[in-house]
């Protein structure tokens, strides 16, 4: 009987929502609640919101009670009051505003359903009082607006400025707008807030570099290593939404309309249909036998046949490179496609790559070529990057191809790495960047090489999955160029310095 009345004030409540909501917001006009509460802001914006939220909360109401459940209601204004408050709407002007509603609900509903939708909202109403209001802290607690954001040359530098207050606050709009999402998150709640940053974060790496592609697939990306984890689509889909509003109400128009764009690209991309990424192994292709052996071994973290496998191929007579471009590293990116799609763990990841990582090591002096080019290499992963093996795969390239490398390792600084161009007299410097954020890094080695006059007739080359994502990407970082393999990174290195010397 009572699930058949919550049903039945649901729907009275969509049914009845434009007079509710005129009801309610006529009872704020006449205690001046409205003006009072927006402070400075003029009095026919401050009504305008009130009349948006009131109808916010009419459906919000409305979903609590078909989900049978007062908590649900009570999340959405516990996130209500964080997210205005946010906007300089103090936690009394949501409290009057439920206080209108439940009046006119009691006016216009049947008694019986009236009551039902009462005690929800009274239910919500006490919440405002609870402290802390929401957990975690972090999202609690707001800071307030930067004071030179507005001030900002470019919309990514904005979103820097801001992004510690952006970020909460979109996830507090998020959890407004889907409660169940914030009653189903519970303690995992500061996980929600550490994608947001870094959602945000490969935002403002995708503005700065004018490439909406870049944080369309990082979207796709994100969405399906979420889904993998167990959560619905529409999740990533409401944040992206929210943010997008979030960035409106917080930075001037000028500054918001590129990111909101960008947004908007990536939306359109989730929700729309798209066929699963295939797997980099495949029986087929060349040495495909020999690569389906070596990943199953690394799968099964059965080190020794992963390293006998690989014996095995050398001594079969298959070349050096072939088992770099066919084996190698075909296997490293299924096994980052597998833990996308939660199909390894982070340690299992770790294992096959330092398994691969060993193997490498061993192949050195197979490596080696007897014949030197008389050039020079110098490669690493850029600050922050600490997914090192691409870098390599480069360099043992350069070394088959008789140049004499030097390979930095994970997450070099800009001014080490300029250091180590100098002293090792390079002709040829490669950079490598896992993801956008990581953009910032490859332009800052640029810079320095550029500005360094000993570095002057270096070529520098980029790669990484940003750069295979935007074709030119590396020339808008003022890079010389960039290829899509370890392998091919050679042939664009010496047909750059052929092009200058000529």
């Amino acid at each position: 009987m009572v699930t058949t009345e919550r049903v039945r004030a649901a729907d009275e409540l969509v049914a009845r929502r434009e007079s509710l909501r005129d009801a309610a917001l006529a009872r704020l006009e006449a205690a001046s609640v409205a003006p009072r509460a927006f402070g400075a802001r003029g009095e026919r914006e401050a009504l305008s919101r009130c009349h948006v939220d009131l109808a916010a909360h009419i459906d919000a109401l409305a979903a609590a009670l078909r989900a049978e459940g007062a908590q649900q209601l009570c999340e959405y204004c516990a996130f209500t009051a964080v997210f205005l408050e946010a906007l300089g709407v103090p936690r009394r002007a949501l409290g009057a505003a439920l206080d209108a509603l439940s009046e006119s609900i009691g006016e216009q509903l049947d008694p019986a359903l009236s009551s039902v939708a009462q005690d929800a909202l009274a239910a919500g109403r006490e919440r405002l009082c609870a402290s802390p209001l929401v957990t975690p802290a972090a999202l609690a607690a707001i800071p307030e607006p930067p004071c030179a954001a507005g001030a900002a040359g470019s919309p990514a530098e904005a979103i820097e400025r801001s992004a510690a207050r952006i970020a909460p606050m979109s996830v507090a709009l998020s959890f407004m707008r889907r409660p169940a999402d914030a009653l189903a998150a519970g303690a995992k709640r500061a996980l929600c807030l550490d994608d947001a940053r870094r959602h945000v974060a490969q935002l403002a790496a995708a503005v700065d570099n004018g490439s909406p592609e870049l944080f369309s697939a990082y979207a796709e990306w994100a969405q399906t290593l979420l889904v993998q984890h167990g959560l619905d689509p529409a999740e990533l889909v409401g944040y992206l939404r929210a943010l997008g509003d979030v960035l409106a109400l917080t930075l001037p128009e000028r500054l918001a309309e590129a990111p909101r764009r960008y947004l908007a690209g990536a939306l359109e991309r989730l929700t729309s249909m798209h066929a699963e990424n295939p797997s980099f192994v495949r029986r087929e292709a060349p040495l495909g036998a020999v690569a389906c052996s070596y990943l199953d071994a690394l799968i099964e973290r059965d080190r020794r046949r992963a390293v006998r496998t690989i014996r095995e191929a050398l001594d079969a007579g298959a070349p050096i490179k072939d088992i770099y471009a066919h084996v190698l590293e075909p296997c490293q990116y299924e096994l980052g496609r597998r833990w996308q799609l939660r199909q390894l763990s982070i340690a299992g990841e770790h294992y096959c790559t330092a398994v691969t990582q060993m193997i490498l090591g061993q192949l050195y002096p197979h490596v080696v070529s007897g014949d030197r080019a008389g050039r020079r290499l110098v490669a690493t992963a850029v600050d922050g990057n600490l997914h090192e093996i691409g870098a390599r795969f480069v360099a043992d390239y350069f070394e088959m191809a008789g140049w004499d490398t030097f390979y930095l390792g994970a997450s070099t600084p800009a001014e080490h790495v300029i250091q180590e161009v100098v002293q090792r007299k390079a002709d040829v410097l490669a950079v490598s960047a896992a993801l956008s954020d990581q953009l910032s890094s490859v332009r800052q080695v640029i810079t320095a090489a550029r500005r360094d006059d000993r570095c002057r007739g270096v070529v520098v080359l980029v790669g990484g999955q940003p750069f295979r994502v935007v074709d030119d990407l590396w020339r808008q970082l003022g890079a010389d160029g960039s290829a899509p393999s370890a392998e091919r990174a050679v042939r664009a290195a010496e047909q750059l310095l052929a092009a200058r010397s000529a």
